[in-house]
């Protein structure tokens, strides 16, 4: 059976949409936050489209749609949200410990399985170059302007503190009116988890970085799947 990136890399590549451009009339109060604390920003941007990279991606997956199926050789594709209809708007991040089942898109980093909600996945792409910014975060490379949305590039591995190693691909989410790519090593596959599968109480077992991860995942194999909590890195992104 084909990983999911094996089957990514069969695929022919999907038309590029580049979208509006990056202006102060169409930044979510997110981007506009996001970009006053790193760029200095005020509330009337007036260049900081130039100082961004505008970069034209290779596209491996659109967002994933909903399937009976935890993985299958010829996973279905769905036209990538967008971008320019309500962009402040996100899923329920907060009712997922109420869904009966949960579907996520699963990935490996050093060695270790992590795993985020479908619904908050909005494409995978190749990896891209970010304009670096000053006095930045370690575990934030850079930003690009990606389909006209300014988009943070997050270092997982340094987020995480796991051993470096070449990411090859980028999970790009969109959640509380920002577009956030996390870096990643590979895809791997799809996960359809029942409740008592997953602990959410993970704060007495993960220590310092359980504010990132909201529950762990009881896989058949008796391994440990991680599910990171976007909530939590978006809001680091752009509180002051």
């Amino acid at each position: 059976m084909k990983t999911l990136e094996q089957y990514f890399q069969d695929q022919p590549l999907l038309s590029e949409d580049t979208g509006p451009g990056t202006s102060p009339d169409n930044l979510t109060s997110a981007e506009e936050a996001f970009l006053k604390k790193y760029l200095g920003v005020g509330d009337k941007a007036d260049a900081h489209a130039a100082r961004i990279q505008t970069v034209s991606p290779e596209q491996v997956m659109a967002g994933l749609q909903t399937t009976d199926a935890a993985a299958s050789e010829s996973v279905p594709k769905r036209a990538a949200p967008s971008l320019s209809s309500s962009p402040d708007a996100s899923p329920p991040q907060k009712s997922l410990r109420e869904q009966l089942e949960l579907q996520l898109i699963g990935f490996h980093l050093a060695n270790q399985d992590y795993a985020l909600p479908i619904d908050v996945v909005q494409e995978v792409i190749r990896a891209v170059e970010p304009t670096k910014l000053p006095s930045a975060p370690a575990f934030l490379s850079g930003v690009v302007n990606l389909r006209g949305r300014v988009t943070p590039l997050v270092s997982l591995r340094m987020l995480l503190r796991l051993p470096p190693g070449e990411d090859r691909f980028i999970i790009v989410c969109r959640h509380e009116g920002l577009q956030v790519g996390l870096q990643i090593q590979t895809v791997s596959t799809m996960h359809r988890v029942k409740q008592d599968r997953i602990d959410w109480a993970v704060e007495s077992l993960l220590g310092v970085q359980s504010e990132m991860i909201s529950g762990l995942i009881r896989a058949e194999n008796q391994k440990l799947i991680t599910i990171l909590s976007l909530d939590h890195l978006v809001q680091s992104l752009v509180i002051a």
